[in-house]
């Protein structure tokens, strides 16, 4: 670690240079590259011939990397670090990406082709505060590595729910977490924000300092405020981070059967029990015999210690025992170990898409799915045993949720319990063949209009769009409602008056 003297005089140095660049230097990302190599340590800038470089370039959704190269990836170790590089690109006027966890699905998400690419590797702060009750999270941590320190402690935070998912990108854009039912997305429970304006000031957000900005950033996303560098968020005890699981699967014709139990859930199951948590993902696997459910339930309160314990079923999941099944696994276990059962390999290319209606009524839920099977037969068609393999997520926004994401002021999210409750729509699919990427993109924003249209029809729209769940084509922050947008937009304003990580951070959802 680098002294504050020595940071001052690193900073000091910088200033000079970026001055002096004004004249002898070309805003290129090549001479911005050159600039922050100066300026940092060495050993921070990785160039397109280093196996550092290699090793950074690696993302989950290959179109992350597929003909996407950075001038340079810059990994910085401190939030003083992060703000020097900052000051060289803005500078030089130089585009450039971060990457947390680098789980964006679309090309250019948090990539920077020809530019620079910020990797938050290095900012792996862990720390648990004396009386147990806030984790301080550096942003280039992964969930796994939270939720691994945590489990030993008894602890546990409001956070991301597969285990390589990077901690910055769940909480700026909401997070949904297995503990959403008693205390609301992961955005809810961040205390205070530590980020690096545009202008390389690093500042504190909280409900007490900079309230505009810790508004805006529960939800409203980090590309157009700052690089947020530290997250501390509430602790929560969990004995041995613990929690209830029990895995179904149903054979597809089943799907009205399960499709209506997880709306009955959502809608009086967990508001009167808000310790369960669940999804319901449709998919079309061969080795699953074709269409399938996949229903994950899970509960916060452990039954008792004895071995067949998790055999017991909280009574708010009872519906679903009735349900046919071809497997049913029911397990005690930590958040890290079931992070890790539901994690999504590297090496596919990846698309998502979603979109937000009314859960008041079962059929309406039952009607997506033959909109949805008919993107899935189109796909089959024209891959030719190519492999793809698609998937319909039904995740549920109740009642309680919505309330519990009043803390503190509420969010940006523009969520109402007036509105609920609600079901979350994701439209996702991972394949291997790059000439499906077109297609992929046109029929998945087919489907999902299709939806809002059927939904609109029976009066059940609401029109949200989870940012994290989001394609690249769609209007995230629009979704949030005339208000909260041009709030947004204002902060965004204060903050960034000159427009310059609008106009310079490529790759994520602008205002």
């Amino acid at each position: 670690m680098l002294s504050s003297g020595l940071k001052k005089i690193l900073l000091g140095a910088l200033a000079l240079a970026t001055a002096a660049s004004c004249t002898l230097w070309s805003p290129s990302s090549d001479t911005a590259c050159k600039a922050i190599d100066l300026a940092l340590p060495q050993g921070r800038v990785n160039y397109p011939d280093s196996p550092a470089y290699a090793k950074e370039n690696n993302y989950w959704s290959s179109r992350q990397t597929d003909n996407i190269a950075p001038a340079c990836f810059v990994a910085p170790k401190d939030a003083f670090e992060v703000a020097a590089t900052v000051k060289v690109l803005v500078s030089l006027n130089t585009q450039f990406s971060v990457k947390g966890g680098g789980h964006t699905a679309f090309a250019g998400g948090s990539n920077s082709d020809g530019g620079v690419t910020i990797d938050l590797m290095y900012l792996t702060t862990l720390n648990v505060s004396s009386d147990r009750k806030t984790v301080s999270i550096g942003a280039g941590n992964r969930w796994i590595n939270v939720s691994e320190a945590l489990d030993t402690l008894g602890l546990v935070v409001v956070g991301g729910r597969v285990a390589d998912v990077g901690v910055s990108g769940l909480i700026l854009g909401g997070g949904l977490s297995y503990f959403s039912g008693m205390y609301g997305w992961a955005c809810d429970n961040v205390r205070n924000y530590e980020i690096v304006l545009a202008s390389g000031l690093i500042v504190n957000a909280s409900p007490t300092e900079n309230k505009d900005l810790y508004w805006a950033l529960r939800g409203g996303g980090g590309s157009n405020f700052g690089i947020v560098t530290r997250f501390d968020v509430a602790a929560y005890e969990q004995p041995g981070g613990n929690i209830w699981h029990n895995s179904l699967i149903i054979p597809g014709a089943a799907n009205a059967s399960a499709i209506s139990a997880y709306q009955n859930l959502t809608v009086n199951g967990m508001p009167a029990d808000n310790k369960a948590h669940s999804y319901m993902v449709l998919t079309h696997m061969d080795m699953l015999g074709g269409y399938a459910v996949i229903s994950d339930l899970f509960h916060a309160d452990l039954p008792n210690t004895a071995d067949s314990a998790h055999e017991s079923v909280p009574g708010v999941f009872e519906p679903f025992e009735s349900l046919p099944t071809t497997m049913k696994t029911k397990s005690i276990v930590n958040v890290s170990t079931v992070s890790r059962e539901i994690d999504v390999p590297y090496g596919s290319r990846q698309t998502w898409w979603d979109t937000t209606v009314k859960a008041t009524d079962p059929s309406l839920l039952i009607d997506i799915v033959p909109l949805w099977q008919d993107h899935v037969e189109k796909l089959l068609a024209v891959a030719k045993g190519s492999a793809v393999t698609p998937f319909l997520a039904y995740q549920a926004i109740p009642l309680n949720v919505l309330k519990a994401m009043e803390a503190n002021g509420g969010n940006a999210l523009g969520l109402k319990q007036s509105d609920g409750p609600l079901m979350l729509i994701q439209l996702t699919a991972q394949w291997a063949d790059s000439a499906l990427d077109d297609l992929m993109e046109r029929s998945s924003e087919e489907v999902i209009g299709k939806i809002n249209d059927l939904a609109k029809s029976r009066g059940l729209s609401h029109g949200f769009v989870y940012a994290n769940y989001a394609g690249n084509r769609q209007s995230v922050f629009e979704s949030y409602g005339a208000d909260n947008h041009a709030k947004l937009k204002q902060v965004a304003l204060k903050w960034d008056p000159e427009g310059i990580l609008r106009k310079l951070w490529r790759g994520y959802f602008k205002l």
